[in-house]
């Protein structure tokens, strides 16, 4: 359940050149079949993971985790592993959880420009801001499911200078490389993670609805943590926003 295969051309394109040359559609075509889906369907040993939109075979499912602490070990096996995932992890030192405290959810409830609220990049400053008194850039992401917030995250850190205080040579770099959409960060870990939300305003339930309604991009965000996250975004929305609850639920 980590995020699906990114396809440009529309589904109902790649679906005829499918039939087209012989080949099977629901088999073979993205973004419903990837590597992943094509090596589950021929090994004999496999599980059936049962979800609200209904059961899925995953071949030698590896079950023992060993990357994430609390909470988001217990969110990713609520919302994409049936709770049948073995944490196998002990909490390690922190030094940005020592700074900032335990993972949260920072409730902001202002309106936005598109999906940006200005309100939420401020209190994303006001977190960075205590995390200057460290003499490295510290480890984390900060990732955002909209590409609209993200590119307003990096112009903001940007022009806040904080970049200088943590002794960061590249700028363009580390920006591009540590904040961006929950997309651009499978694959990867950090000690923590700052997820800015955005979307706040209840006339983008569509946009919300788009991210929860799955729980691969909440599966991706979450897990890219190994020891602290935390959540900057309408909690009252966004715990409405499908899979969503889970982490609304888990992070206070």
């Amino acid at each position: 359940m980590q995020i699906e295969p990114i396809v440009l051309l529309p589904s109902d394109l790649t679906r005829n050149i499918c039939k087209q040359f012989g080949v099977g559609p629901n088999l073979f075509n993205a973004p419903d079949a990837s590597v992943q889906t094509l090596a589950d369907s021929i090994t004999p040993y496999f599980t059936e993971l049962e979800s609200k939109d209904g059961s899925r075979s995953v071949g030698i499912p590896l079950l023992v985790h060993r990357r994430c602490s609390e909470p988001m070990f217990s969110i990713a096996n609520a919302v994409a592993y049936d709770h049948l995932m073995v944490h196998a992890k002990h909490s390690g030192k922190s030094s940005i959880r020592e700074c900032l405290g335990p993972s949260t959810w920072f409730d902001i409830s202002d309106q936005a420009e598109d999906k940006w609220c200005p309100e939420e990049g401020e209190k994303l400053l006001e977190l960075l801001l205590k995390l200057r008194t460290k003499t490295a850039p510290p480890d984390l992401f900060i990732v955002t499911p909209f590409t609209t917030v993200g590119d307003r995250v990096r112009k903001l850190i940007n022009e806040s200078h904080i970049l200088q205080s943590w002794g960061v040579q590249e700028d363009y770099r580390w920006l591009f490389e540590r904040v961006g959409t929950i997309h651009t960060m499978q694959g990867r870990e950090a000690e923590a993670v700052i997820v800015v939300l955005g979307a706040p305003s209840k006339e983008q339930n569509g946009a919300r609805h788009w991210a929860g309604s799955k729980p691969n991009l909440l599966n991706v965000a979450v897990t890219r943590a190994k020891e602290v996250i935390y959540v900057i975004g309408n909690k009252t929305q966004w715990s409405e926003a499908g899979v969503f609850r889970e982490l609304s639920e888990s992070i206070r």
